[in-house]
């Protein structure tokens, strides 16, 4: 787009100065016949009479700036094929370019991950999906471990006090195995002593 633009600017300049210059030749002209007819003409009744040699020769100078006119008209067409051509290279270049800079965008725009193609956009939705997956199983992991480590300090408390019921049940378990020991000890040896009276 900029290209077009930058080539019709080109061309209107180039077409600005040939017309330029053919208005300056056609001034000149115009300019040198007015003094030519002033100065050179003579007139009789409603005509106006010139010499043929000065007529020649000022047919000579109009044909000679008509010549370096067209010579420099001639020059700014070739400029104007010469700059088109170089326009058109330049626009072959640019479309290149272009070509070139889409696809470097475009491997610039994808990522290979894990063996996949993928866009920069996917990606970071991929990535933060795996972040997100991560954060929410480690929160989930730690309410667990808290929960769980909540239940181990109740069962080992409910241990201990099972743990102290158990001993102070053994302990009287064993002073009522001492006493009845004792009682029947105490039996038997009453037995005996009657058993020794009779």
């Amino acid at each position: 787009m900029q290209l077009s633009t930058f080539r019709k600017n080109i061309l209107s300049l180039v077409l600005v100065l040939a017309f330029s210059g053919a208005t300056q030749a056609q001034q000149n002209i115009q300019e040198q016949f007015d003094q030519f007819y002033a100065n050179e003409t003579s007139s009789w009744q409603e005509y106006k009479l010139v010499k043929m040699p000065k007529l020649k020769n000022f047919w000579k100078i109009v044909a000679d700036t008509i010549k370096v006119k067209e010579g420099k008209i001639a020059s700014a067409r070739a400029e104007v094929k010469s700059l088109k051509g170089e326009l058109d290279a330049i626009n072959v270049q640019l479309e290149e370019t272009q070509a070139s800079l889409a696809a470097s965008e475009e491997l610039n725009d994808s990522i290979a991950f894990i063996g996949i193609e993928m866009s920069k956009s996917a990606y970071n939705a991929f990535v933060w999906l795996i972040i997100l997956v991560l954060v929410v199983g480690i929160a989930s992991l730690y309410l667990i471990y808290m929960r769980n480590n909540k239940i181990t300090r109740e069962a080992r408390k409910l241990l201990a006090k099972v743990e102290e019921e158990y001993t102070a049940h053994q302990e009287k378990a064993r002073e009522n195995q001492t006493k009845l020991k004792r009682e029947l000890q105490t039996a038997l040896n009453t037995l005996q002593e009657h058993r020794i009276k009779i």
